[in-house]
């Protein structure tokens, strides 16, 4: 049995325009155009939906750095062969609770499973399982937190069920780095928020990049607090209820080539509590990935379908590519016998569509000095992913992951 995971799947301002026609109607099918083979070549693909699907009087994308898209993106999403989908990241309260919940019933109008965010205590509690060829796989999905900050959103032990959180959210009236903290004392959070964004903005017109690549620290109370005692519970519980337990995690920083301390220590909770597979996303570029005898570990596939053009992106640690990490079950055992993954590039064109395509396949649209970028690129890519230092790979569909350094 062939289990696929991909990175954060998207809907960027440039993106969100170039999807939009004549008639104000919305097609996102040429984002996935090129994978739905290679999708179809898996029996389950789960990707993580950074998106939330509000509704058309929210506005999308509206607002700085808060995420609404179309119903339509989710339709083309499932018909691309998607299965399953993680929410639990820091986008999905970008609208607030409403919006949480109104993507949860977007989901499921369309068919597509999902975990990591929840309109009910009692769905927070249950345990996801999915049968795939009679293998009961367990699927959690967990966040470092919810971009408090920006949204405004804080949950407090009553309304905390929403979102499966790692840690305590930020206090947001605390979050003032960009901003004269003396000033900053006399003002709402919404006042802050809006003055945050300005001086972003005003950034990027001067051609000042505001995002840089930065790594996730250990602050207080992630290492021990309330969120990772009732993880516990929940991972007793799914490896009771499943054959295979999956953790799919949403932590690092922001486009930084190795994890960081917390990621190390997230993960090293989840192998130590005899998860058997760990998926991480968030740092929108590719980190490395090994294989124990006791679990499979991803810290980063990277962005599906980053908008390459957005005004966040750091470009040199290679955003457009991203990773499938195919892991392939025993259906006798129950257990992992083989892991792989496959290359993917973002292609953007002129309009702002973005195009995703396996390496192998693009190569075949490009020309000879073309192909040498690419080959050097996905070279830097192995490596990354491996550990290994090799001068030069060959681009083809998929690559073993054999590395057992972590």
């Amino acid at each position: 049995m062939k289990l696929s995971f991909l990175g954060d799947v998207t809907c960027d301002r440039p993106l969100l325009n170039a999807s939009k026609n004549k008639s104000d109607a919305y097609d996102f099918s040429p984002v996935f155009s090129e994978v739905k083979s290679i999708f179809r070549s898996s029996d389950y693909v789960i990707a993580n939906f950074e998106n939330v699907c509000a509704g058309s009087s929210n506005d999308y994308k509206n607002e700085y750095l808060l995420y609404n898209c179309p119903d339509q993106f989710v339709k083309d999403m499932k018909s691309s062969g998607i299965d399953f989908v993680t929410t639990a990241n820091n986008h999905c309260l970008d609208q607030g609770i409403e919006g949480l919940k109104r993507t949860i019933r977007v989901l499921d109008s369309n068919s597509v499973e999902h975990t990591g965010t929840y309109t009910d205590q009692k769905s927070r509690d249950a345990c996801k399982i999915v049968l795939i060829n009679d293998i009961k796989i367990a699927i959690l999905s967990y966040t470092y937190g919810t971009n408090e900050s920006n949204t405004g959103v804080i949950l407090n032990q009553d309304t905390d069920y929403y979102v499966g959180l790692l840690r305590e959210q930020k206090d947001a009236a605390k979050d003032s780095k960009k901003i004269c903290k003396k000033v900053a004392r006399y003002l709402k959070a919404s006042q802050r928020r809006k003055i945050s964004r300005l001086i972003n903005r005003t950034k990027l017109r001067l051609g000042i990049s505001y995002f840089k690549p930065y790594t996730d620290k250990i602050q207080d109370q992630d290492t021990a607090n309330r969120y990772l005692d009732q993880i516990e519970k929940d991972i007793i519980k799914a490896k009771s209820h499943s054959d295979v337990v999956v953790a799919c995690l949403h932590i690092g920083g922001q486009f930084n080539e190795e994890p960081g301390e917390y990621s190390k220590f997230i993960v090293d909770f989840f192998v130590k509590k005899g998860v058997d597979i760990i998926v991480g996303n968030h740092p929108h570029v590719i980190q490395k990935a090994y294989n124990i005898d006791s679990a499979v570990v991803a810290y980063s596939l990277g962005g599906f379908n980053l908008s390459i053009s957005a005004d966040y992106i750091v470009h040199e640690p290679l955003p457009e590519y991203s990773l499938i990490l195919n892991v392939y079950i025993d259906e006798a055992s129950r257990r992992y016998h083989k892991v792989t993954f496959s290359i993917l590039k973002i292609v953007e064109d002129d309009s702002h569509m973005c195009i995703v395509y396996p390496v192998d396949k693009l190569v075949n649209e490009l020309s000879d000095h073309e192909i040498l970028k690419l080959n050097d690129d996905i070279t830097k890519i192995y490596n990354r992913v491996t550990g290994k230092n090799l001068s030069k790979i060959k681009i083809q569909n998929e690559y073993e992951l054999n590395c057992e350094n972590s």
